[in-house]
C-alpha cells in the first residue's frame, strides 16, 4: 500500500510530543547536563517496573527522550508521522540540510506551528528513498497523522533490514495482512509484546510507552549488529564488527583544551621515530562513547579509527601523525600531532564515518616560533667540599617567550641555538676532578697547563642532556687556607650570528675541610620520637633479643631514623658533609660515630645506608621510654666531636598504615604484546601479556609494567625504587623495591594490616564491554598478593581466549585500617 511505503524508516528512539523538545543526535553541551531529567522526576513513571524504568532512563541520560513538562512524561500520549520522520533521520544519520524552507510535499510547510519543525528530517527520509508521501503521487506526506502498532512494527523490521520472507506469519486477527510477517519477527525478536495473550493490537494507535520500549529494543540491535534468527533469539553478525568491539560508537569528543601551548615548529619525534614527551605530550584526548553510557577503552578507539569507523582531520599549520590515531605507547587510541608548519588559526576535527551527524572540531590559535629568551640557575654561589665523594651540579633552564622550558631549536628554524658554557678558575689551587659531565670533553685541571684557568664548551640545546646538568666533583686534593673560587657561566647563543641571547651565572667555592672546620656550626639532627621496634620485632620472636642490633639493621632497617649531623660556615651557608669521611680503603662511612643514651635500654644504633646510597647512622628503639637524652658522637678532621640532643621519647603500639601510595597511578597493559624484560645479569626474558597475566603474577612484579613509559622493553636496572610506599602511625615508611625483599615486604604488609584488592564499587571500579554478570570477564588478588584474571571465553581446548575479553579496566586498591585509598588504574588492551 502506498501509505506504508512512506513510513519504510525504523523509529528506535521516541521524542516528546513538544516539537522543542525533540532529541537531535547531537552531543549534550555541558551547561546543559544538569538538566537531564531521571525517571524519578516524572509522576506518570513512578508506578511502572524499575525494568521499564531503568530503560527509559538510558533514553532521558542520552536526551532522546523528554517529558511533555518538567513532571509529567507523556506515557499513554500519541505519537504523528512528523516525529516519526525526526527520529528516524536523527537514527540512520541521514544527511539533514536544517536551513531548506520548502518542502517537496505539499502539505508539509515550515511555517506550520505544529510541524514545520520537521520539514529537514522529512526531506532527509525522502531524499534516502524512505519515504515517498502517502498518496499515489507522492505529493503528501500527512505529518500530523497517527501510528498504529503494526505500522510501528513495520518500521522496526524494515529499518533494521531484517527480511520477512518464509517467516510464518502470525495468525492475530487484530493484525493486517500485509505486517503479519513483521509482527511475527518482532515478536520472536523481543522487539514488542502482545497487548493481550493471543492479541498484538495491530491497530491500536501507539502510544510514547510503546515507542520507548520498542525503539530501545531495536536501537540496541542496531548498536550492536544483530541478525534475527529463527526462533526469536537474535545474533551478533560475524562480520559486522571488528574484534574487540561489542557495540557501535554513537559519540565522540575532542579533549584539546588540555593541549599545551602549540606554537611553529613543534616536533614530537626523536631520532629514532618514537613520540618524545618530556616537554609537551603531542597528543590530543579522545573520547567515544556508545549506548547505556559505554565508553571505549584506547585500544578500542584505535580498532575502530583503523576499521574505518572514525575520521580524524587537521586543518592550518597542524600536521598530523600517520596513523592519526597512535597505536601504542603513549598515543594509544590519542589524535596525534607530528608537527606545527604555520602561525594562525588551526583546527583537529574528528567525527564517526556511519553517523553524520556525530563530529566535531576544535580550533586553536597556533603561536609564533618558539624561540629561547631567557636562561636560570637554580643555585646562585654552592660551597662544598674538597672531599666529598658527591658529584653535584648546577642545573640551567632555558625558557622561551611563553615562560616554557625551550628544549632544541625548531625544525623550521635555520638558527641553531646552543649553550655555551664556560668555566673559570679565579682563584685558588685547582679544586675539580672533573667538570662538565654532559660534555664529550670534560674539565680535567690535572692535564692543563697552570696558565690556563678556562675551559669552555658549546652544546646544542637539545643535546643538554638531563635539564642542562654542570656536574662537577671535587678532586679530594688540598686547595689552600682560601679555597679555590670558579665561576660557572651559561650563555644561550644564537650560533650562526655569534647573537648572546641571554646569560645566567653561579660562584663554587672549594674548601678542604679541616680548614674550614673551625668557622663551622654543627647540630644533631634527628626524630625527637621513636618506636619501640626491638621490643616489638622481640615479641613477635623475630629478633633473638631486644637489641639485637645485627638483625634490626639488616632486615628490618626501616625502623630506623637516621642520625644526621647538620653543618654551616660562618655566613651560614649550608655544607654538604655526606660522602666526606673515608675509610682506610678510601670509601666513604658515616660522620656519626656512635650514640649514647642517659637512660637504659632506650636507643640503639649502627652504620648504614639510605635510599640515596649515602652513609647514615641509623638508631632503633628498644623499649618505651619518656624525655631521655642521647649524646652524638661524630667525626671532623680536627678530631671527635660530640653533641647533645635533648628530651626524646619512645612510644609503643601495633604499627598499623596511616598512609599508602602507590608510584605509578596509571598502568597500560597490552595482552598481545611480547614484553622484553632485560634482566641484572643481561640476560632477556621475554613474555607475552596473555601468558603473563595467565602466570598470576604477584602484584608488585606487575606493577613494575607501569615504568619505561609503556614501553615494551623493560630494564630491570632502570626499575622504580619502590612502586608502593606505605607509613605508619609513627611515620616510619614501608616499601618494596626491585630487588630480593618482596618477601619481607608483603610480610610487612600483612603485619600493617593493609589490603591489596581490586576495587570493585569505590573509586574506579572494572569496566566490561558486557553487561550481563554471567559474561563478565573475572577478575581478582587473593590473600598471597597474586593477581587472578580469568577471561569468560574460552578456546576448543577450554583455556582461556584473551583475544575475545571484555574486561576493559581495573584498578588495584590498597586500603589501610584507617581507611586511607590508593589506586592504580589498569588499562588492558590487546
Amino acid at each position: 500500500m502506498k501509505w506504508l511505503s512512506s513510513l519504510l524508516s525504523v523509529v528506535l528512539v521516541a521524542v516528546s510530543l513538544s516539537p522543542v523538545a525533540l532529541a537531535e543526535n547531537t552531543e549534550v553541551p555541558a551547561k546543559q547536563a544538569s538538566l537531564v531529567k531521571k525517571s524519578e522526576d516524572f509522576k506518570d513513571l513512578k508506578g511502572l517496573p524499575q525494568e521499564v524504568k531503568d530503560k527509559l532512563d538510558v533514553l532521558l541520560q542520552d536526551h532522546v527522550f523528554d517529558g511533555v513538562s518538567d513532571t509529567v512524561f507523556g506515557v499513554d500520549d500519541k505519537m504523528n508521522r512528523a516525529q516519526f520522520a525526526k527520529v528516524a533521520a536523527i537514527i540512520f544519520a541521514l544527511p539533514i540540510n536544517k536551513a531548506l524552507m520548502k518542502s517537496s510535499f505539499t502539505d508539509v510547510r515550515s511555517d506550520d506551528p505544529a510541524n514545520g519543525y520537521a520539514l529537514p528530517f522529512i526531506e532527509a527520509l525522502k531524499a534516502a528513498g524512505l519515504t515517498n508521501g502517502v498518496d499515489e503521487e507522492g505529493k503528501l506526506y500527512n505529518p500530523s497523522g497517527i501510528v498504529t502498532r503494526q505500522e510501528l512494527a513495520a518500521f522496526l523490521i524494515r529499518g533494521l533490514k531484517w527480511k520477512d520472507a518464509g517467516v510464518t506469519p502470525t495468525s492475530d486477527s487484530t493484525v493486517d495482512d500485509w505486517a503479519k510477517g513483521y509482527i511475527t519477527l518482532a515478536l520472536e525478536n523481543k522487539l514488542m509484546t502482545q497487548v493481550a495473550v493471543g492479541s498484538f493490537g495491530g491497530k491500536v494507535a501507539s502510544t510514547r510507552k510503546t515507542l520507548a520500549l520498542a525503539s530501545f529494543e531495536a536501537r540496541r540491535a542496531v548498536q550492536t549488529a544483530v541478525t534475527p534468527v529463527a526462533g526469536g533469539t537474535t545474533a551478533a553478525a560475524s562480520t559486522a564488527l571488528p574484534a574487540g568491539i561489542t557495540v557501535l560508537p554513537t559519540s565522540i569528543q575532542l579533549d584539546m583544551d588540555k593541549t599545551s601551548t602549540l606554537s611553529v615548529g613543534d616536533k614530537y619525534y626523536d631520532a629514532d621515530g618514537r613520540i618524545s614527551t618530556v616537554w609537551q605530550p603531542p597528543v590530543i584526548g579522545l573520547k567515544v562513547g556508545g549506548p547505556n553510557n559505554y565508553e571505549f577503552s584506547a585500544s578500542q578507539i584505535e580498532t575502530l579509527y583503523s576499521n574505518g569507523y572514525i575520521e580524524v582531520s587537521a586543518s592550518g599549520g597542524i600536521v598530523l601523525d600517520n596513523p592519526a590515531i597512535g597505536q601504542s605507547s603513549v598515543g594509544l587510541g590519542k589524535v596525534v600531532i607530528k608537527e606545527v608548519t604555520a602561525e594562525g588559526d588551526a583546527s583537529v576535527s574528528a567525527k564517526l564515518t556511519h553517523i553524520n551527524d556525530a563530529a566535531v572540531t576544535h580550533t586553536t590559535q597556533v603561536k609564533a616560533m618558539r624561540i629561547p629568551t631567557s636562561i636560570e640557575v637554580n643555585s646562585k654561589e654552592m660551597v662544598v667540599l674538597a672531599e666529598n665523594d658527591q658529584p653535584q651540579s648546577f642545573i640551567f633552564n632555558v625558557k622561551d617567550q611563553y615562560g616554557k622550558i625551550f628544549n632544541a631549536a625548531s625544525s623550521l628554524d635555520s638558527s641553531s641555538y646552543m649553550i655555551n658554557y664556560k668555566l673559570e678558575r679565579i682563584s685558588g689551587e685547582p679544586g675539580l676532578q672533573s667538570a662538565g659531565g654532559i660534555f664529550t670533553t670534560p674539565w680535567d685541571e690535572q692535564k692543563l697547563d697552570a696558565a690556563e684557568h678556562v675551559q669552555s664548551w658549546k652544546l646544542p640545546i637539545e643535546q643538554g642532556g638531563d635539564m642542562n646538568k654542570f656536574m662537577f666533583k671535587p678532586n679530594h686534593k688540598p686547595v689552600g687556607p682560601a679555597g679555590s673560587e670558579y665561576t660557572i657561566t651559561a650563555t644561550v647563543i644564537n650560533k650562526n650570528t655569534a647573537q648572546e641571547i641571554a646569560s645566567a651565572a653561579s660562584s663554587l667555592k672549594v674548601y678542604n675541610w679541616k680548614v674550614l672546620d673551625p668557622k663551622m656550626t654543627y647540630e644533631v639532627d634527628v626524630n625527637g620520637s621513636h618506636f619501640a621496634a626491638g621490643k616489638y620485632l622481640f615479641e613477635r620472636k623475630l629478633l633473638s633479643s631486644e637489641d639485637d642490633i645485627a638483625t634490626l639493621n639488616a632486615k628490618y632497617s626501616y625502623y630506623g631514623k637516621e642520625v644526621n649531623i647538620i653543618a654551616t660556615d660562618d655566613k651560614n651557608r649550608r655544607i654538604d658533609i655526606t660522602k666526606v669521611l673515608k675509610d682506610d680503603s678510601n670509601k666513604p662511612i658515616s660522620i656519626v660515630q656512635s650514640i649514647t643514651a642517659n637512660k637504659k635500654d632506650t636507643l640503639i644504633g649502627a652504620p648504614g645506608i639510605n635510599v640515596a646510597d649515602i652513609p647514615v647512622y641509623k638508631v632503633y628503639g628498644i623499649q618505651p621510654m619518656d624525655l631521655f637524652d642521647i649524646d652524638v658522637t661524630f667525626q671532623t678532621p680536627n678530631g671527635v666531636k660530640k653533641l647533645t640532643k635533648r628530651q626524646l621519647s619512645i612510644e609503643y603500639a601495633e604499627p598499623a598504615t596511616k598512609a599508602v601510595a602507590l608510584k605509578n597511578i596509571a598502568l597500560s597493559f597490552n595482552l598481545n604484546t611480547v614484553y622484553e624484560i632485560r634482566k641484572l645479569d643481561g640476560t632477556i626474558e621475554k613474555i607475552k601479556g596473555s601468558d603473563y597475566l595467565e602466570s598470576k603474577p604477584n602484584v608488585w612484579e606487575f606493577l613494575k609494567f607501569g615504568d619505561n613509559n609503556g614501553q615494551d622493553t623493560k630494564d630491570e636496572s632502570q626499575f622504580f625504587r619502590y612502586f608502593i610506599q606505605s607509613t605508619d602511625q609513627f611515620g616510619y615508611k614501608y616499601q618494596n623495591t626491585s630487588d630480593n625483599k618482596m618477601k619481607d615486604f608483603t610480610n610487612n604488609l600483612d603485619l600493617l594490616k593493609m589490603k591489596v584488592i581490586v576495587d570493585t564499587e569505590d573509586k574506579n571500579p572494572p569496566k566490561w564491554s558486557v553487561k550481563d554478570e554471567a559474561a563478565k570477564d573475572k577478575i581478582w588478588i587473593d590473600d598471597q598478593l597474586r593477581i587472578h584474571y580469568e577471561p569468560h571465553a574460552k578456546k576448543a581446548d577450554g583455556s582461556f581466549d584473551y583475544s575475545k575479553k571484555n574486561l576493559q579496566s581495573f584498578s588495584i586498591e590498597l586500603v589501610s585500617p584507617t581507611l586511607q585509598r590508593s589506586w592504580c588504574i589498569v588499562t588492558l588492551n590487546y
